[in-house]
């Protein structure tokens, strides 16, 4: 059996490794097929397909999208996987959502200087223009100017939800990504289920009301998922016939612990989760 890694980061969002650098790690792990998956941005999958040819890995275009859904009367951030996708038909789309980016990160610079916090663009680390800013940008600069020890600090301290310059971002209804995603042919799956904060029965909710907009897939193997959650999610997925999806979430030296290929418990992803994906 091979394995596969369809959800990790590169220096294009909140990484911290170039696409060549995750394709040769992907080599080195001998996995056969990836996808990278950056915070709303497609800039990084050219490169990461190129290399993907050199090296003989199967690459698969990927995008991981902020939006949310309410859950009984509840509304709820969500991250949206989208797969397989032709990368030209997502462009307009992913300028949308980087002037989103951008007016959120302005609010975050305002509200880290309502609390004394001196910071502007020019301090923040960016390897290079087409990179898109989140919260670990953040994070990374406070740690540099002396404001905390670690990101980690940072992010719970000020730029998460219960910190002091935390600022609520406007997320488009996962309606609208899974639309836009599946216009440009491709698939759609829901990140991390474990993550928003909901018992059983509420996540088995949310995929319901998720497949009525065009849920495709479940990751059902991430490093938030130990073995006995990640069934709970395949059995979901089986009953209402979704395809599975799984994936390191590998953002490179920002992860303690977390390796390229590798889920909750040290799961690894199977190929045959392909065969029911395309």
């Amino acid at each position: 059996m091979s394995y596969i890694d369809l959800h990790f980061h590169s220096i294009y969002s909140d990484g911290t490794y170039t696409p060549e650098e995750l394709l040769y790690l992907a080599k080195k792990k001998e996995l056969s097929a990836v996808s990278l998956t950056d915070h709303d941005t497609i800039n990084g999958l050219e490169r990461a397909g190129k290399q993907s040819e050199k090296l003989g890995i199967k690459f698969i275009n990927g995008v991981e999208i902020n939006s949310c859904c309410y859950v009984q009367n509840r509304l709820v951030n969500i991250h949206v996987l989208g797969y397989n996708f032709a990368a030209e038909k997502m462009d307009e789309y992913m300028n949308t959502l980087k002037a989103l980016r951008d007016e959120h990160n302005d609010a975050i610079i305002k509200a880290l200087q309502r609390i004394g916090i001196s910071i502007d663009y020019d301090d923040v680390e960016k390897p290079f223009e087409e990179c898109i800013l989140t919260r670990m940008n953040f994070a990374r600069t406070l740690v540099k100017k002396g404001y905390t020890s670690t990101e980690g600090e940072a992010l719970s301290k000020y730029l998460h939800r219960g910190g002091s310059a935390y600022v609520e971002c406007s997320y488009p209804l996962f309606s609208v990504v899974a639309e836009k995603i599946h216009n440009a042919g491709g698939i759609v799956s829901l990140a991390h289920p474990a993550e928003y904060g909901l018992n059983d029965n509420e996540t088995e909710i949310l995929i319901k009301n998720l497949m009525d907009y065009g849920l495709n897939a479940i990751e059902v193997i991430h490093p938030s998922q130990d073995s006995i959650y990640s069934k709970k999610l395949q059995d979901i997925a089986i009953k209402y016939n979704l395809a599975f999806t799984g994936g390191s979430d590998f953002h490179g030296n920002n992860d303690d612990g977390i390796d390229l290929g590798i889920g909750g418990e040290n799961m690894m992803v199977p190929d045959s989760f392909l065969e029911n994906l395309f």
